[in-house]
Parts: C-alpha cells; structure tokens; sequence
C-alpha cells in the first residue's frame, strides 16, 4: 500500500478536516456567546437569505415580509390562505454546506490559486440555489403546505445536494492536478 498515493493525501486532509468542521459546526451557533458579541452573526445570515428569497418573490409581485423572533427568522407571503411562512435557520441557511463544498476543494489536488476563486464562486452558485430553494419552499408554504415537508426534505435537499456535486465533478475535471499525476 502507498500511502503516497493522492488518494491517501485526500483522504488524510479530507477525513480530519470533515470531522473538525462538524465538531465546530455543532458550536457554531454558540460563537456568538463565546466572543461575546451583541450580533448574532447566523441569525444575521438567515436574515440576509430571507431578505434575498423575498426579494425573488417580490419580482414575481409577491408581497412578503421576514421576522425575527430571537434565533428564529420566518420569512412569509403576505395575503394568501397559508400565512405560517417559512423558518430559516440550521441547517437550513447554507452554512454546512459551504463548509462541506469548501473542504472538499481545500483537500482534493489543484493549484492554489485556483481554489482562492473556485471556492468563493461555488459557494455564491450554492447560496443562490439556496435563496430561489426558500422563494420557492415560501411560495408553496403560502399556497400548498401540505406538500411542503416533502419538498423540503426530498426535493430540495436533492437540488442542493447534486449541485455541490456537480461543482466537486467541475473542480475534478476542470481544475485538479489529477490527470497531471497519471502522466
């Protein structure tokens, strides 16, 4: 067994990795506490997406709205026969996956300067995913939300799901030194 092998050098810097980001994903959202600042930086997140899915909404001239109620934001469409809204929060806004699409790229082989502006730009595709993904579950929220968990839970875990993996496929293909290491 070489264990100098790229796939070894991967699974060594992707595995222990993988394993701090959960264990620091599970007390991410008590670093506000613990820096002890006033701003609560994932509940600001969560606004921002709801902020951003709303105004999606608007485009197609949806009246919306977003609360906040402590760590919970709901964003809602105004003046339909379901008004319960939408609650974005863990895991909900994005966050683990950003950080599981930007471990994946840090580990697997390829220029460095290629991953300053790879990882970025995949992070904003998934984000945007993510702000037409909560316009789209708020919509069916207000009109149909008897089919809302499915769609949550199935449907769109699936789209944002495959289109990390998509961008992983892209980063292989397209950028990794891989097929360098055959030759």
């Amino acid at each position: 067994m070489n264990l100098k092998k790229p796939e070894f050098n991967f699974l060594f810097l992707f595995i222990p990795s993988i394993l701090l980001w959960f264990f620091f994903y599970h007390y991410l959202y008590k670093i506000d506490d613990f820096l002890n600042i006033e701003i609560d930086l994932l509940t600001s997140f969560s606004s921002l997406l709801s902020s951003q899915s709303n105004t999606l909404l608007s485009f197609f001239k949806f009246k919306t709205t977003t609360e906040v109620h402590g760590d919970m934001v709901i964003t809602k469409i105004l003046d339909y026969p379901y008004s319960h809204g939408v609650w974005i929060g863990e895991p909900c806004n994005g966050i683990k996956v950003f950080g599981l699409f930007t471990i994946f790229i840090f580990s697997f082989k390829g220029k460095v300067l290629n991953k300053l502006w790879f990882i970025p730009l995949g992070i904003l595709i998934l984000h945007c995913i993510n702000v037409i993904r909560v316009a789209i579950l708020t919509y069916i929220s207000a009109t149909n939300p008897y089919i809302l968990d499915f769609n949550h839970n199935i449907t769109f875990q699936l789209i944002v799901y495959v289109s990390m993996l998509g961008l992983w496929y892209w980063w292989i293909i397209q950028f990794s030194k891989i097929n360098e290491a055959k030759t």
